[in-house]
């Protein structure tokens, strides 16, 4: 049931009740847990079962199609000592992948570089200056991580210049797949793997077992492994189901553990608790720091962090990702300041699909930006820094509308472009922008109805304000890791009372609140970011409905239940 009332951040909430005959079925969960796990769609006693479970359990590497052709033919690379290169994207899947496979074959002995392009000078996917380049260092075998599979042209290169290709990807594959010695990409035709939502570093992964079954062998075990598989698959927005759930729970266990040496140092420089690292930390403290290296300058710094052997060495690269990190931030601001202007003054917020291209746009984050600017505007973004010749660009969209389909449809136009259904990038020529924009719009126009440009929240179930407490935290917590396909449950509390109103943050962005409710329980602390523009409005007392997640805040040795705010709005 969805209710039209406006709200501080002019969402339409979508408030799912749960059928009480569900709610006492499962009477060993509390009422509210019940609640959540039929709002995710867990609602037998086999799906119920798989979520909970603990154990560590993956499907057979060598049922994903292609995968012994390239174990067969990485055995013989190790084996007759020839020089091998792992080439992966610029973002923290594929870094952290090219970590894990350059660790992987040099602990069986193998002779194997990383290659990660440079963002800016080279772009997304394989490219082929840089198969030259390897070939004259004499690399013999190429194995993608995390891209490979749109690039038809390259392979062909590729092929053509003697070197065997292997590609490892994840992303959806075109009409036409490229030539390889074996393609491993659980989504291409024909593969009967049951899992198909691995990222790029849990592929990586499933090729080091499969090389372990082979009997290759190597000193390292899983846990060694285990947490840059985990930053990979959170950052790149991995669903946390099924065999992504298995990984990432695992993962946290050797994060918080905190062998490697970079991983530490990354803790350290994020500011968070050793031994207490959960899967929200790692998508707004870890992997945009290991993100930030490929979007500001080389994503070099990022492997080479991941694969530092002394801790000294690691502060220090971590030191750098975290000044990188803050530009980053400061960039991306400016840059969404002038194109939500720009989309202003151009009426694009009112297509259907908003394409928007500047040579002020850096390439680096185009793609964060218009993550942004979808959650303004409720519409997918195509954000492009326009070059003389080229032209790269992002893509985010909503949910419910696949922005891969949208550009396949376009294919023609790209040099090269790769993605899954909310997020994409591509490189163009630049003669060809004003054609892409007018396919792109009418594409929407055809395909993207109504409902899914109107902004919504999805709320998972209602919970009296009194009734908040640490039991029902924690009983949240079994719910974990949070993230894509399992994210945090989001409740709303009805006509609760705010007592106070503050700002916060360094120009008064964000908003504090007191909150109680009608029996006067509480009072309960509540953050509100970037809505301190409103503390005005709680100059007197107000009756509110709000939504929320909750947690706790950690301030000066103490801590105290937090509802971190996702909106309000006034109650009836």
């Amino acid at each position: 049931m969805s209710t039209p009332r406006l709200s501080a951040r002019n969402k339409r909430w979508l408030i799912h009740e749960t059928p009480r005959e569900f709610i006492a079925a499962w009477r060993q969960f509390p009422p509210l847990i019940a609640a959540v796990l039929y709002q995710r769609g867990l609602r037998d006693e086999s799906a119920i079962g798989e979520f909970f479970a603990s154990d560590y359990r993956l499907h057979d590497p060598f049922s994903l199609r292609g995968m012994e052709a390239a174990v067969q033919r990485i055995v013989a690379a190790i084996q007759n000592h020839e020089p091998m290169a792992v080439y992966g994207d610029y973002d923290t899947d594929g870094v952290t992948a090219v970590t894990l496979l350059v660790q992987v074959i040099r602990a069986m002995g193998g002779m194997i570089q990383p290659y990660v392009p440079h963002r800016i000078r080279e772009g997304y996917g394989l490219n082929i200056a840089a198969i030259d380049a390897l070939v004259r260092e004499g690399v013999r075998l190429l194995i993608t991580v995390d891209c490979g599979i749109s690039n038809l042209r390259e392979a062909e290169h590729a092929r053509a210049a003697g070197l065997d290709l292997i590609i490892t990807d994840h992303h959806a594959p075109p009409a036409r797949l490229p030539y390889a010695l074996a393609i491993v990409n659980p989504k291409q035709p024909g593969c009967p793997y049951p899992f198909k939502h691995l990222v790029g570093v849990g592929i990586a992964y499933q090729l080091a077992r499969a090389l372990v079954r082979r009997g290759l062998r190597s000193t390292l075990q899983k846990d060694d492994l285990l947490d840059v598989v985990a930053i990979g698959t959170v950052t790149d927005m991995g669903p946390l189901i099924g065999e992504n759930r298995v990984l990432v729970t695992h993962g946290l266990k050797a994060i918080n553990a905190a062998q490697r040496p970079g991983v530490r140092a990354l803790i350290e420089a994020a500011g968070l608790t050793p031994g207490k690292v959960t899967s929200t930390d790692i998508s707004f403290g870890l992997g945009p720091r290991l993100n930030a290296s490929g979007r500001i300058d080389n994503a070099r710094l990022s492997y080479e962090l991941l694969l530092a052997e002394e801790l000294a060495m690691a502060q220090r690269l971590a030191r750098e990702l975290n000044a990188q990190n803050r530009q980053r931030q400061e960039l991306s601001k400016s840059v969404q300041e002038q194109a939500s202007a720009q989309i202003r003054a151009l009426g694009k917020h009112q297509q259907r699909i908003i394409v928007l291209d500047d040579a002020g746009y850096p390439s680096g984050v185009v793609g964060l930006v218009a993550a942004h600017l979808v959650e303004e505007y409720g519409r997918p973004t195509v954000l492009i820094e326009r070059g003389e010749m080229w032209s790269r660009g992002s893509a985010r969209s909503v949910p419910g509308f696949s922005i891969i389909e949208a550009l396949t449809a376009c294919a023609d136009l790209f040099e090269r472009f790769g993605g899954h259904a909310e997020a994409a990038g591509f490189t163009i020529a630049t003669d060809r922008l004003p054609e892409l924009e007018d396919r792109l719009v009418r594409y929407a126009d055809q395909r993207l109805p109504d409902d899914l440009l109107i902004p919504s929240l999805r709320i998972d179930a209602g919970v009296p304000l009194g009734e908040l407490s640490y039991d029902l935290l924690n009983e949240l917590k079994k719910l974990e890791p949070f993230g894509q396909g399992n994210p945090q449950p989001v409740l709303m509390s009805s006509r609760v009372q705010v007592i106070g109103a503050w700002t916060r943050g360094s120009e008064g962005q964000h908003l504090k609140l007191r909150l109680t409710d009608a029996g006067g329980r509480g009072p309960f602390n509540a953050i509100a970011f970037r809505l301190g523009h409103l503390a005005r409005y709680f100059e007197q007392p107000r009756w509110i409905d709000v939504v929320y997640t909750l947690e706790v805040d950690e301030w000066n040795g103490s801590d105290a239940l937090q509802l971190n705010v996702k909106d309000f709005r006034s109650a009836r």
